[in-house]
């Protein structure tokens, strides 16, 4: 276990602005070309103009779930802050998801405008009241959905957590983390501010690498070729500090005798307007990755190993961006699952033998529709795969999602629940888990090496281009 503690109402206390913010502010920055973030101004009415978001951004899913709680307490069941940490009320979903539910009741309901003390309705009274507000919706939920799956009532407390998310960052009243990377998808086109210079070096440097490894110079990583089979876009992560992954693809790819192309603009399939519940930012990251798919005049769009990013690019994405859905997309794994079917690549798995267990992401079991799929594979590339539990839709989140990776003031209570997940995954006694979701790869790692866990955390692509059965050269 770890030494480090968290109190809870230090985390509901942190700054109210951030370096970055106050910086901006004070140097009167502009906010980003595309003038959609905003910075925290703290002369302005922020408790007014926040019950006035809330009322323009009200729709019937979102006021079902606001009045629809009877406070059962079985998504404390469900919630890994909850299991953590028992003794501490303030980590059940019911109460993070009340912090905005007294705030509409007492605005919006007509039993919080009448009876206010019988429904717990309460209005804010200050910016401070919307710094609480800021720390307990970013830094003490995942939005992994595993209480909204488990509640009998259908209360969503991810889409209330995002809701309030969204509104906080209109104000500007956001985590350091959250700014910096918005910031960075608004200017640059992708969350890491990886310039088109960087893009293009690490991918022709993953080509020249691959084909010096196999001893073929054929392999490629074609870029803006048209009338491709698909277009494959990734993760900013995969630039900066995983190109092994593209590499492997590139592999596979070749083997399969695919023909495909990745976009010079529009390739970050991640979306931080998914995390921080702007919808704006939404529309205009997966805008970019639709014209890119449209212009190539691509088959298919195929998604490499990210959760979110998959769940912002295959649907959110088309709704915040207005966009018609005129181009099938798939992620990769469902790629690897026909040419491994149509025998178009053969692999082997003798050449994976170590016990290797399974982590669902939450945005692509709870919230997707890959469950089987992935498992279907590792039986085919590995020689031991086996459960952790609970699995599937019931699996617990990597304590790193909803953007927690990037807001480093939230990390000690992050790696404190964590305990829930490290416990999982030693039960299983492998010494591999894989995921398909760098931003997994990432949570998963923190924990293995913050609870000293004798395990390496991989990927499907890394599985699969480890088990390939390389054709001899004629």
């Amino acid at each position: 276990m770890s030494d480090e503690k968290t109190d809870s109402s230090r985390v509901a206390n942190l700054p109210l602005e951030t370096k970055s913010q106050e910086k901006a502010r004070e140097e009167k920055l502009p906010c980003v070309t595309n003038g959609q973030l905003k910075l925290y101004d703290p002369k302005a009415n922020n408790v007014e103009r926040f019950i006035k978001l809330l009322s323009q951004r009200i729709n019937r899913p979102l006021a079902s779930s606001m009045v629809a709680c009877v406070h059962c307490g079985m998504c404390a069941d469900s919630c890994h802050y909850a299991l953590a940490k028992p003794d501490d009320p303030t980590m059940t979903p019911a109460y993070k998801a009340d912090q905005i539910r007294r705030i509409f009741k007492r605005h919006m309901d007509w039993t919080g405008r009448i009876v206010p003390w019988w429904v717990h309705a309460r209005s804010l009274a200050s910016d401070e009241d919307l710094n609480r507000l800021k720390n307990t919706v970013f830094g003490m939920c995942s939005q992994c959905r595993r209480c909204t799956l488990n509640c009998p009532m259908g209360v969503d407390t991810a889409a209330l957590i995002r809701l309030t998310r969204g509104i906080l960052t209109e104000l500007g009243i956001v985590p350091e983390g959250v700014f910096n990377v918005s910031r960075d998808q608004w200017e640059t086109g992708n969350q890491m501010a990886v310039t088109e210079e960087d893009y293009l070096e690490t991918l022709e440097w993953m080509k020249e690498e691959t084909q010096e490894e196999l001893g073929i110079s054929e392999i490629d990583i074609p870029m803006d070729k048209k009338d491709c089979d698909f277009m494959y876009t990734i993760n900013p992560r995969e630039i900066k500090f995983d190109p092994r992954s593209i590499a492997n693809a590139a592999k596979i790819f070749h083997f399969a005798g695919e023909n495909w192309t990745m976009p010079k603009w529009g390739w970050d399939q991640t979306n931080f307007g998914l995390y921080s519940g702007d919808d704006k930012l939404g529309a205009y990251v997966a805008r970019n990755l639709y014209e890119s798919a449209k212009k190539l005049r691509a088959k298919r769009i195929v998604i490499s190993e990210c959760g979110h990013g998959y769940r912002s690019t295959r649907w959110e994405g088309y709704n915040w961006a207005e966009y018609d859905q005129t181009i099938p997309t798939e992620s990769v794994v469902i790629t690897l699952i026909r040419y491994i079917k149509e025998g178009r690549i053969t692999v082997d798995p003798a050449l994976n033998p170590e016990p290797v267990t399974f982590h669902d992401s939450c945005n692509i079991a709870r919230s997707g529709d890959l469950i089987e799929e992935p498992r279907w594979i590792l039986r085919q590339a590995c020689s031991d795969f086996r459960e952790m539990h609970p699995n599937r839709t019931e699996n617990f989140c990597c304590t790193g999602g909803s953007g927690l990776l990037s807001m480093a003031e939230y990390r000690p209570l992050r790696m404190e629940v964590a305990q829930i997940k490290a416990d999982q995954l030693k039960a299983t006694g492998a010494k591999i888990v894989c995921t398909i979701c760098h931003n997994c790869v990432d949570g998963l790692n923190d924990l293995v090496r913050h609870y000293k866990l004798e395990m390496k955390v991989v990927q499907i692509l890394d599985l699969v281009a480890n088990a390939l059965i390389v054709p001899k050269k004629k």
